[in-house]
């Protein structure tokens, strides 16, 4: 969660343009400040999604209101936010993500459910999107845009070069390595110094090997030392052992590290999700994607699911959902104003914005844009990842703290060989059994 959002966020984000909204007349719905004249909304983020555009774009349509957006980093984000949500000079728009951060920020925003009722209600929204921004079955944020893990990337001019073919398990993966790794380069850059990207991976394992049951743990209707979750834990040191992820990438951080290695032609694969695909696929993201390396990236990357650990098993199928949400906050003395642009962001024009730079909608019937793609072959993956979104194994992120430490810990004790993959499992249980859930 933290970890995760932090990392993601150093992945450039492109944006641009256009569409209605599915929440008109939001405005006169509540109180606001009284003003007649022009009202200011404080928009505050982390992870806003081309903010310059968004705000001009929402200022045209809506001349009599001003977007005053300032943007943090993650960490700072969040001390400020529960500080300003709480008095008078908080944000009026704020960001949320699944998990820690409805939990706590939650609490704080403006319940949504009428305004969704009296104005089109939810069919037309992805409903990972709206359920895993809800707090004690209220709907407390909408989503920004959705977001999936489970693929695994890869730089297709290095395996055509090879002659080498996309793995589907891990037996096909370990014959691909020898055969990239002759050539000289890494098989799978992998930056295990983070247990958001190793808590991915575990994900994809365990929803290969017993699609599902990961989420019965999570909720305490699992045994964290059954068998499926051990087997797991035994494929990712696997991915060690076997050299699919080479020495050293457990000093290595997914970005830059990891991720630097990947575009910089030296590894043939990153594990990592939709979110990845504006900056490796398209041409406004794979500029913006080479300010941060020095070698010329000339490849066409392309996604496919994790393989499976097992010959004859299933790939994963994705998780996740919203990438992030926003919220109104209680004590917005601009409510209507700021409802109107929590509209824009989530249901409205704002996207079009997300769609045309790559992202995912979570506006059902509104397509992610391929005109931006690199090579061809792209369209038909982005198309495949959306239509993907919309049917999700389960959630990306572990809704308890102390649960997704623990899981991290013993990834990276096993990845580090300080662990077997049974003493690993059962140290994760040892928090799962006494949790409040």
């Amino acid at each position: 969660m933290t970890l995760r959002t932090r990392m993601r966020v150093v992945l450039p984000l492109i944006a641009l343009a256009a569409s209605a909204a599915l929440l008109a007349g939001c405005s006169g719905a509540s109180p606001s400040s009284g003003s007649t004249g022009t009202q200011t909304v404080k928009w505050w983020a982390w992870n806003a999604f081309n903010p310059d555009k968004t705000v001009k774009d929402f200022e045209a349509a809506n001349p009599n209101i001003k977007i005053d957006y300032k943007q943090y980093s993650y960490d700072d984000y969040v001390t400020a936010a529960r500080t300003g949500l709480t008095s008078s000079s908080g944000p009026d728009v704020f960001q949320v993500q699944p998990g820690d951060l409805v939990t706590n920020l939650g609490p704080l925003a403006v319940p949504l459910d009428s305004y969704l009722a009296k104005n089109g209600g939810t069919k037309n929204i992805n409903p990972e999107g709206l359920s895993q921004l809800k707090l004690n079955g209220k709907q407390v944020a909408l989503p920004a845009y959705m977001s999936a893990a489970g693929l695994i990337y890869y730089n297709d001019t290095i395996l055509k070069q090879l002659n080498v073919a996309v793995p589907k398990d891990f037996g096909e993966w370990k014959t691909a390595c020898a055969t990239i790794e002759a050539a000289g380069y890494e098989c799978l850059a992998h930056g295990a110094k983070d247990a958001w990207v190793n808590t991915d991976v575990y994900l994809s394992l365990i929803n290969s090997i017993d699609p599902g049951a990961v989420y019965k743990a999570i909720a305490g209707k699992a045994k964290w030392t059954d068998h499926a979750f051990v087997q797991a834990m035994q494929s990712w040191k696997d991915l060690f052992t076997s050299g699919i992820i080479p020495a050293g990438a457990t000093a290595q951080a997914e970005y830059p590290d990891a991720f630097g290695a990947f575009l910089e032609k030296k590894a043939a694969f990153i594990a990592l999700g939709t979110w990845n695909t504006p900056g490796t696929m398209t041409a406004t993201g794979i500029a913006v994607s080479q300010k941060t390396v020095t070698t010329k990236i000339d490849s066409v990357y392309l996604s496919a699911p994790f393989p499976a650990p097992v010959a004859g098993d299933k790939p994963t199928g994705l998780f996740g959902g919203p990438d992030n949400g926003w919220a109104v906050s209680a004590k917005s003395d601009a409510r209507d104003a700021s409802l109107k642009f929590l509209n824009f962001l989530s249901l409205g024009d704002g996207q079009k914005i997300q769609a045309s730079g790559g992202n995912i909608p979570a506006v059902l019937n509104v397509a992610v844009s391929t005109s931006d793609v690199v090579d061809k072959s792209q369209v038909a993956d982005i198309e495949r990842q959306q239509a993907d979104l919309k049917k999700l194994i389960g959630e990306r992120q572990i809704p308890y703290g102390d649960l997704a430490t623990a899981l991290g810990d013993a990834l990276s004790a096993v990845a580090a060989g300080t662990s077997t993959p049974a003493d690993a499992m059962a140290q994760v249980e040892a928090v799962s059994a006494p949790l409040s859930r």
